[in-house]
C-alpha cells in the first residue's frame, strides 16, 4: 500500500501538467496548421516577423506576399504565416 501511495503524487502531477500545459499547446498548433491550410490569394496576412501583406499566390509549401503598393513580393514558407488578418 505504501508504494502505491507514493506513485499517486507523480501520476497526478503528470496528469495536471498535461491538462494545463501540453493539451492547450497541441490545440494551438492544430488551429495554426488548419489556418495555414486555408490561406488563399487575396487575403491579408501577418508573418512571424511582423511583415504585413497580401497573399499573391499559394503553393504547397510556400506563400508569395505583396508587401506594399509598388508590387514588392516576398516568398515565405507556409509556417511563417502567423495570422490571417481580417479584411
Amino acid at each position: 500500500m505504501g508504494q502505491f501511495a507514493s506513485l499517486i503524487l507523480p501520476i497526478l502531477l503528470l496528469a495536471v501538467m498535461w491538462f494545463f500545459l501540453i493539451r492547450p499547446q497541441q490545440k494551438r498548433a492544430k488551429a495554426h496548421r488548419e489556418m495555414i491550410s486555408r490561406v488563399e490569394s487575396g487575403q491579408k496576412v501577418t508573418t512571424i516577423g511582423g511583415i504585413k501583406g497580401t497573399v499573391k499566390s499559394v503553393d504547397e509549401t510556400t506563400v508569395v506576399i505583396t508587401v506594399n503598393g509598388h508590387g514588392t513580393e516576398m516568398t515565405f514558407e507556409k509556417p511563417a504565416i502567423k495570422q490571417v488578418d481580417p479584411s
